[in-house]
């Protein structure tokens, strides 16, 4: 199925911020909000290096006040851990804890991946592509 030519921009940009809506509000599930759920996911995928606070605000857009905020509810939660860099025991790396994995295992955001899944390949690589896109623009705007 085609989509109808005459689809608008703006159209398109309210569907886009539909799903969007749809998937942060998965994110407000079992006591965290969707920043936390950012913050694990973040720290499961990211290099050594940085598993910062400074990382993840850079990584988020954020300022680092609201991402240090973020991470201490997760330390408090016990989802994460700080542990002192060996070469500088100045900066504090974050770790997942065995909890926050276990977690990470009910990340809501697997039902977008599941939604995205029922596309075909080339279909998903097309979205990946044009989504790509669509967020460098609106990073440069």
């Amino acid at each position: 199925m085609r989509p109808d030519p005459k689809l608008s921009s703006r159209g398109l940009a309210r569907l886009i911020e539909r799903v969007g809506k749809a998937c942060y509000n998965l994110g407000y599930t079992t006591g965290l909000n969707p920043a936390q759920w950012a913050a694990l996911r973040y720290f499961k995928d990211t290099t050594t290096d940085r598993r910062t606070v400074t990382g993840f605000a850079n990584f988020q857009g954020t300022t680092k006040g609201t991402a240090s905020q973020t991470v201490a509810a997760l330390v408090r939660k016990g989802y994460l851990e700080r542990v002192a860099d060996q070469n500088d025991r100045r900066v504090h790396r974050l770790i997942l804890t065995e909890l926050g994995e276990e977690l990470l295992v009910k990340d809501p955001l697997q039902a977008l991946a599941e939604a995205v899944d029922q596309l075909e390949e080339q279909d998903r690589w097309a979205l990946a592509e044009n989504m790509e896109k669509v967020l460098r623009e609106l990073i440069r705007a």
